[in-house]
């Protein structure tokens, strides 16, 4: 079994993973439709999960920087939990404006997601 990620490795999978939502969804929703999207599901996670505030949606996507910063401090549970969460209600939200028109294809982008291989300090080899 895998030993489990650093906090800032972790951040960086999801942040792969919403970007991949991202490219995906910006296909067939445009620029101004995504945006809207992700930002209300991003303010519905930080109701949640205050710390989702760190987040910073721009044009080109969902930027993590100033989360990984602080990861450590969140403790892993609560950050993969919070991450997972974004993640998930972003995927249903985009399904349920599109009919889940967009789900498989989305589905079939995220399996393709892999945390990239760190050493043994935990950055990025």
């Amino acid at each position: 079994m895998a030993e489990p990620l650093p906090p800032q490795a972790l951040v960086e999978l999801y942040e792969h993973a919403l970007d991949t939502l991202w490219r995906r969804a910006h296909l067939s929703l445009g620029e101004i439709t995504l945006m809207a999207i992700v930002e209300r599901v991003h303010l519905y996670g930080t109701e949640k999960y205050p710390h989702l505030a760190a987040l910073k949606i721009e044009t080109s996507g969902v930027h993590c920087g100033e989360l990984r910063q602080t990861a450590a401090a969140l403790g892993r549970a609560l950050l993969e939990e919070s991450l997972e969460f974004l993640v998930v209600e972003l995927l249903r939200v985009l399904g349920t404006l599109t009919g889940e028109i967009l789900t498989p294809g989305l589905h079939a982008e995220l399996r393709k997601v892999q945390a990239r291989p760190t050493d043994e300090k935990g950055g990025k080899a």
